[in-house]
């Protein structure tokens, strides 16, 4: 059975902050563990210790739980204790001692090979020169393994005529990477259209891939949205 402090808490998030059943249900699921783990210290939650509640977050770590779950249960504490003390019920608030757990940055996420063939074969499928140029930029991703940023504000005279291409990337580094003659044809048959994309303004391009609407080069955003058409 809910404890009535956090029946309330819940009918109040339903109430003033608008909360969702399935947002009321997770606080609640999250609150009832919280009660399980304390009565094995024989206390009430809404006696809890900055320490007894330390002492949770560091069994969450034991159990391997994800930083970003264990995140979203300090957040439910942090607001059930913020209410506790708004209603006089306690008159400190111990989650104000705790630190956040670490989120970390997320794994890159790769692609497998069949899926990049899979890609490049869709992208062949384009007509126009739209799909030279879609198939242009995979091809180069994939052998040279730039990031989306680095490729798309790739300068022309960075691939023109050689077997390799010059990237300045973070730090204004330059580095040489080797380019196979998959992604050498393939540039060869979109450079030879690359004028198209030109600015209605201009004549001509400093860049690799040109952005027409702004006069510069595409950019990760705009990859992005070409991509959802492959």
């Amino acid at each position: 059975m809910t404890a009535p402090h956090i029946e309330t808490f819940l009918e109040m998030m339903a109430a003033e902050r608008g909360a969702s059943p399935r947002t009321l249900e997770a606080y609640d699921r999250d609150l009832s563990d919280v009660v399980g783990f304390l009565k094995a210290r024989s206390r009430e939650i809404d006696a809890a210790t900055a320490e007894d509640l330390r002492a949770y977050l560091d069994k969450l770590q034991r159990a391997a739980m994800t930083p970003r779950t264990a995140a979203r249960r300090l957040s439910c504490l942090r607001q059930f204790y913020k209410f506790l003390y708004a209603e006089g019920v306690r008159a400190d608030d111990p989650t104000a001692a705790l630190d956040s757990p670490r989120l970390g940055r997320p794994l890159p996420k790769f692609l497998t090979e069949s899926e990049v063939e899979r890609l490049l074969a869709a992208a062949r499928e384009l007509e126009g020169v739209k799909g030279q140029r879609m198939t242009a930029m995979l091809e180069l991703l994939y052998a040279t393994g730039l990031r989306v940023s680095e490729l798309v504000s790739l300068p022309l005279a960075a691939v023109r005529d050689k077997p390799v291409i010059i990237v300045r990337g973070k730090g204004n580094k330059e580095r040489l990477i080797p380019v196979g003659q998959a992604a050498r044809d393939a540039l060869a048959d979109y450079v030879g259209v690359r004028a198209r994309f030109f600015s209605a303004k201009t004549k001509s391009s400093p860049w690799l891939f040109p952005a027409p609407a702004k006069g510069g080069h595409l950019t990760r955003t705009s990859f992005a949205v070409m991509l959802k058409d492959v």
